[in-house]
């Protein structure tokens, strides 16, 4: 199969990273795939690093014919079989590659409400397949948006369980933070955003750090929207007189190593979290896990027997979880290891990716054995005219 990814964000997120090795996946398994994003975007930079096979193309504007036409001579000269797209703007740059003949999937990895007749039209009408993150995810475009189930895969995100194996070695990321070896250290890893909640950490370490003065937070990941969502949160923590406290490190590549050297990870979001690649990456770790009851994260942690649970938005139950795991490490372990089972028997990276095959075969398949035309011929499709794209504009 030869398939086209195309992500027209700038920002560098769980998303994006997970794209990438998707595409690394395909190409190492007997596929071709590529990844299409705006030239000088953090996408494009993280994307080299990981030695994804990219190509950089100005993707501004949701719709642009200009964009839609490079997209469709790419397609034409690499003789792609299937499209792919996360976001509103990738769905509709594709879009009149859709029309002329390509198949085209499109992941959900959000539990947001799509707003709008036109996003639900493109959603029934403008795709072969949507791909869930979550169970959730296909309730709501259903019950909310009166999609065909049928037309919805639900196919939920998976770690390199190797990657993260335990045991590692714990002290190589305190050394460097300059943490003892019994310095209390609280993870809390992803983009830095609203919604995921890190503003609700830094409250609930004033009351942590009452009881546990040498308790250390540890924040890992970059700000959206030109970094300022990250500098937002770093004057929140300088406001309440926690800089010493809690530690912003920027984006890693070293994740592994960062579980290793928490005693607990916290997921803290407040909503549009779907399917949240740290609960799979701190699952595989071995660590402890407090998350909010958002995405299909219910679904995955058992509450007091793999994790804790604990509502949205309160930060005062996000202290009372990090204490109760504090003061009771026995506990606190017993939920790591059942988390770790849990990974190794559900977020295989390689099985994710076989369901994702098995998909991706099935829409190229039935584009391949369309019927006849009425003239005994196969039935050709028309590339798209500039001027045909343009008046969609």
């Amino acid at each position: 199969m030869n398939i086209l990814y195309v992500e027209s964000s700038r920002s560098w997120g769980g998303q994006e990273y997970r794209t990438c090795l998707e595409i690394n996946w395909l190409n190492e398994h007997g596929h071709k795939a590529w990844l299409v994003c705006n030239p000088g975007s953090q996408v494009q930079l993280k994307a080299s690093e990981l030695g994804t096979r990219l190509a950089a193309m100005p993707l501004r504007r949701r719709v642009d014919p200009l964009c839609s036409w490079r997209l469709w001579r790419f397609c034409r000269r690499n003789q792609i079989d299937l499209l792919k797209t996360y976001s509103s703007k990738d769905h509709w740059l594709c879009l009149p590659l859709y029309f002329c003949g390509i198949p085209l999937t499109r992941a959900r990895c959000i539990t947001d409400a799509l707003r709008g007749k036109g996003r639900a039209f493109i959603f029934k009408h403008g795709c072969s397949k949507i791909v869930a993150d979550a169970s959730v995810i296909k309730r709501q475009l259903v019950q909310q948006n009166g999609i065909d189930p049928a037309k919805i895969e639900v196919i939920g995100s998976a770690v390199d369980l190797q990657k993260f194996k335990p045991p590692r070695d714990r002290m190589k990321f305190r050394r460097e933070m300059g943490f003892r070896t019994d310095t209390p250290v609280i993870g809390n890893i992803g983009m830095i955003r609203p919604d995921k909640g890190q503003l609700i950490l830094v409250e609930a370490a004033d009351l942590i750090l009452a009881k546990h003065p040498d308790a250390r937070f540890v924040i890992v990941g970059q700000g959206t929207g030109l970094l300022k969502r990250g500098i937002n949160l770093r004057n929140a923590i300088d406001r309440a007189g926690l800089a010493e406290k809690i530690i912003m490190t920027g984006y890693r590549w070293d994740t592994p190593d960062v579980y290793a050297a928490c005693d607990m990870v916290v997921i803290a979001s407040l909503h549009t979290e779907a399917s949240p690649i740290v609960l799979r990456e701190a699952f595989a770790s071995g660590r402890p896990v407090i998350a909010t009851k958002v995405g299909d994260i219910p679904e995955i942690i058992e509450h007091r027997q793999n994790g804790l649970l604990i509502e949205p938005g309160d930060s005062k139950a996000v202290a009372a979880a990090i204490l109760e795991f504090l003061s009771d490490p026995k506990f606190a372990a017993q939920c790591a290891a059942n988390g770790l089972r849990y990974a190794n028997e559900h977020f295989s990276f390689d099985r994710m990716m076989d369901a994702k095959v098995r998909v991706d075969a099935s829409l190229i398949r039935r584009r391949k054995t369309r019927p006849l035309s009425s003239s005994g011929s196969t039935e050709r499709i028309s590339p798209p005219k500039t001027a045909d794209l343009a008046s969609r504009e």
